[in-house]
């Protein structure tokens, strides 16, 4: 969050009705970040809501496919060069109920987000206790979603790779390639959901515990 202009407007503060005059700004600006964090989640587990069906669907569809497809037709495809097994099957599947509850999870984190914002009033400590709600959040989440997201993604992934890889009788160092893209990728995303709360999140968090010690003693 931008605090400087929040910084600005509440120590610009000299007599009283100045006081109430900077509240009623302090409270517009700390109404306006909230909505736009809003929208920011709301658009964030959309997407990722969206994805895990997706991908599942998609899992379920292939697994169907193979289980339930004329051999003969499957035989016809030329990425199809060995026949699939019961395992793999059983790999689609197991794949597509991963991404069925990392979809689950993150629809049961964004109700539970929203139903603890709706308990704060919307008073000028209201939503700063709001915004700091909101942050704590982010930082749990993205601590969270390495081990209850990230992670099974990963396995879901590589199961679908996998299964296609050994439709296409890939050679062993398509497997070993394929597993360090995924094992490089993870690392990517986790140093960057570290990063977050490093640079972005706990800044953020210190300079509304700072405002919200302000509100309670103004003379700070």
């Amino acid at each position: 969050m931008e605090l400087d202009e929040l910084k600005m407007i509440w120590d610009s503060q000299n007599e009283e009705p100045l006081y109430v005059m900077n509240e009623a700004a302090l409270h517009r600006v700390i109404q306006r970040r909230n909505a736009e964090w809003s929208r920011s989640l709301s658009c964030c587990f959309a997407n990722e809501i969206w994805i895990g069906l997706v991908c599942a669907g998609l899992m379920f569809v292939c697994a169907g496919v193979l289980g339930f497809g004329d051999p003969a037709w499957l035989a016809t495809h030329p990425w199809m060069k060995v026949a699939a097994s019961r395992w793999d099957i059983v790999a689609l599947v197991a794949a597509g109920g991963v991404w069925l509850y990392y979809t689950a999870y993150m629809f049961t984190a964004r109700k539970r987000q929203q139903q603890r914002v709706e308990l704060f009033d919307s008073s000028l400590r209201g939503d700063v206790d709001r915004a700091l709600y909101q942050t704590d959040f982010q930082i749990t989440l993205a601590k969270d979603i390495v081990s209850w997201g990230l992670v099974p993604v990963w396995i879901a992934s590589t199961l679908w790779v996998g299964t296609l890889f050994h439709l296409e009788a890939a050679p062993a160092w398509a497997y070993v390639f394929m597993g360090a893209i995924v094992i490089g990728l993870l690392v990517i995303v986790v140093s960057g959901k570290r990063e977050s709360i490093t640079n972005r999140f706990q800044p953020r968090r210190r300079e509304l515990e700072s405002l919200r010690a302000k509100l309670g003693d103004p003379q700070r």
